[in-house]
């Protein structure tokens, strides 16, 4: 299980994980409930022996399990844990995914879009030279929704550089010009999720965005993936209608994402 400690509201708490979408425990294939409970007992047990007063846990979706199935959920709350929040991701089943099946407004445009735009996968080590351009697309995009991305111009440089073949960057251009970016962190052989998708706000006209955005969902499947996360659809606990909408019309369907906390009652 990865994690981290925090400080929060004066009390010492074990947070899986901080900084990223989700944690929680890494479960191996072949154990079942029965482990379940024992394993969350041991980790409660060493909780109380390293004097945390509380324990957050972000669960990814249960599609995530290498076989899906709603156990691990059953033993967290029967052992003490609650759902104190919850997220809406939208997940894509590429064995069911067709051009021809997704929405004819997001078919026009790109089909529009592939006569004017390039997308690539972007090879080799990243340095400040060849990623700036990129980054500032993304930094722009999440300005515009006053939001920041998760990781800075160098964690993301490190991530990539580190972990090449888990980190998938694609890029796309009209002409020379970089107009989008999207990055893929591949979760398993089954699973790939979406980590960021932004096109240069000046370009939205020419559906830089859609564009890259199939044509990752389009790789993703040629190379076996199951499932294609697209990311959540809310923020502060609401719904971003226009957001969940644009990914439906990719024939992503919503999963949720569960926050699991207790209180270890020590002084």
């Amino acid at each position: 299980m990865i994690g981290c400690e925090k400080i929060i509201d004066g009390r010492k708490a074990y947070v899986s994980c901080d900084g990223v979408s989700f944690g929680g425990f890494l479960w191996k294939k072949k154990i079942d409930l029965i482990n379940y409970f024992e394993i969350i007992k041991i980790f409660k047990e060493y909780l109380s022996k390293n004097n945390f007063q509380g324990c957050i846990i972000r669960n990814p979706p249960f599609l995530y399990n290498k076989m899906p199935n709603e156990e691990t959920e059953y033993a967290l709350r029967k052992s003490g844990f609650s759902v104190t929040s919850i997220s809406i991701s939208n997940i894509i089943d590429l064995s069911d995914f067709e051009f021809k099946k997704i929405s004819e407004t997001k078919k026009r445009s790109i089909k529009k879009s592939s006569s004017e735009i390039i997308v690539k996968i972007m090879e080799g080590k990243l340095d400040e030279n060849n990623f700036r351009e990129f980054y500032d697309i993304l930094l722009e995009n999440r300005e515009l929704k006053n939001v920041s991305p998760t990781h800075s111009f160098e964690e993301l440089i490190y991530l990539k550089n580190n972990l090449e073949k888990d980190i998938i960057l694609f890029t796309a251009f009209i002409g020379n010009t970089p107009v989008a970016i999207c990055v893929l962190f591949c979760i398993n052989n089954d699973m790939i999720l979406n980590f960021y998708l932004a096109g240069d706000d000046k370009y939205k006209p020419e559906g830089v965005s859609e564009f890259i955005l199939y044509k990752s969902i389009e790789w993703s499947k040629e190379q076996g993936y199951k499932y294609y996360d697209i990311g959540t659809s809310d923020m502060d606990g609401k719904i971003i209608e226009g957001l969940f909408a644009f990914k439906k019309k990719f024939l992503a369907n919503g999963f949720l994402r569960k926050t699991f906390e207790i209180n270890l009652n020590q002084n």
